[in-house]
């Protein structure tokens, strides 16, 4: 913030009942970074006295529980489809935005926040969000997407319009926003953010033990749904191209929920004859083992927006390998937190690869530049506080452009009202 900033009085804090608070809308609650983050944020806003609650189009999912712990309410339809993908997901999702317009109309918010694509779009179209009178959305990758999906461009494009603030997570996301005609006025950017805590003192020793690992191999993880965007068959060609230079026994722990991709994946490390060096986690609710017991981590991705897969790395001190696309740059310092490379590259991030693996003194030093950067620029504190600003001011009627919200004094904490 500037100095006019700084000499704006501290606001009072916002008091809201759980009838009037923000209500958070998100396609399901399963295990990807936006889920994560959003289990990490909004309990950190209930504490700063803010009344928000989750509603899941698609109904319940792995992480519900995980926010209820933590008085987080969430409504997930309880008529639904099993299976949640495919028809059954769009059915799910088709009906949550029915209930999703029945629960504005018997209890409307004050707020609403749409996560995610589907959620805006069905939530912002069918799920009576004209009747709310604050309304924001965050877009949390970049705008490839919408290629396959050109009905949903133009939606989105109409819905751009009737939003109080327009939310990305790095200044990629932004960019792509001020193509669509966003205006510059409800644009504002929030980082995720990492709980420092929550990577402070692991023990690698006994991470090791509870992945059955070597403690002696060179370990390397990724840390990303099983999507061809996320890279992961670029660097199951990388590694083959690379093993005989890599150090013996390695292994790669491969942690994220199969979203279709899974037996061709798996085939493929066959054919490329790295079974005996893979690991195939699934999904890992407490990714912080998997890191711990690591050395380095990697992120191939052909896109991104600001990935917690990295910033949790980094949280926990580890040498990142990433390609440069969308927000990754913004996190990765060439050879200062880590290594760049290009997308679609398995050779560039072969290189890497055979750099870092046999550098254990390189890979130590950047994990430790990439933690200090963590806890200075993306702390859990700091992106909270951004979501406590624009929420408050927006709920008071400020209409200063977005960006001057999010830069300016936080609201004071309080209790959360009961």
């Amino acid at each position: 913030a500037g100095a006019s900033s700084l000499a704006m009085p501290e606001p009072r804090p916002h008091s809201l009942s759980a009838d009037d608070g923000v209500l958070v809308v998100v396609p399901s609650l399963a295990g990807g970074g936006t889920e994560r983050h959003l289990v990490a944020v909004l309990p950190a806003l209930r504490e700063r006295g803010f009344a928000v609650e989750v509603f899941a189009l698609r109904g319940p999912d792995v992480l519900d529980d995980a926010l209820r712990d933590r008085g987080v309410p969430v409504t997930a339809p309880a008529r639904h489809i099993p299976g949640g993908g495919g028809l059954a997901g769009r059915l799910n999702a088709l009906a949550g935005a029915a209930a999703l317009r029945h629960r504005i109309g018997r209890r409307p918010p004050r707020a609403i926040h749409f996560f995610l694509p589907e959620a805006y779009l069905l939530g912002g179209m069918l799920g009576g969000a004209g009747r709310v009178p604050r309304r924001i959305m965050s877009r949390r990758s970049l705008n490839r997407y919408q290629n396959k999906h050109r009905l949903g461009r133009r939606g989105e494009a109409k819905l751009h319009g009737r939003m109080d603030a327009v939310l990305g997570n790095s200044r990629a996301v932004l960019a792509d926003l001020k193509a669509e005609g966003v205006s510059p006025h409800r644009l504002g950017l929030i980082h995720n953010g990492v709980c420092m805590g929550r990577f402070a003192g692991l023990d690698r020793d006994a991470a090791r033990r509870a992945l059955g690992l070597d403690p002696r191999a060179t370990v390397l993880a990724i840390a990303a749904n099983l999507i061809p965007y996320k890279g992961h068959a670029d660097l199951l060609t990388a590694l083959a191209a690379c093993e005989a230079r890599l150090p013996d026994g390695w292994r790669l722990l491969i942690a994220g929920r199969d979203d279709g991709i899974g037996p061709d994946l798996k085939a493929l490390g066959g054919r490329l004859g790295l079974d005996a060096h893979l690991r195939w986690l699934g999904f890992v609710q407490d990714i912080e083992t998997v890191f711990a017991a690591c050395d380095l981590v990697l992120q191939p991705s052909h896109e991104e927006g600001l990935p917690n897969a990295v910033l949790e790395a980094m949280a926990c001190g580890k040498a990142v390998i990433a390609t440069a696309v969308g927000g990754l740059p913004e996190l990765v310092a060439p050879r200062s937190t880590g290594l760049l490379v290009p997308a679609n590259d398995p050779a560039a991030l072969g290189a890497a690869l055979v750099e870092l693996a046999n550098d254990r003194g390189l890979r130590q030093t950047l994990g430790l530049a990439g933690r200090r950067r963590a806890e200075r620029d993306f702390s859990l504190d700091a992106c909270t506080a951004r979501y406590a600003r624009l929420y408050d001011g927006l709920l008071r009627g400020d209409r200063r452009p977005v960006r001057d919200i999010l830069d300016g004094p936080a609201p004071a904490r309080q209790a959360r009202a009961s």
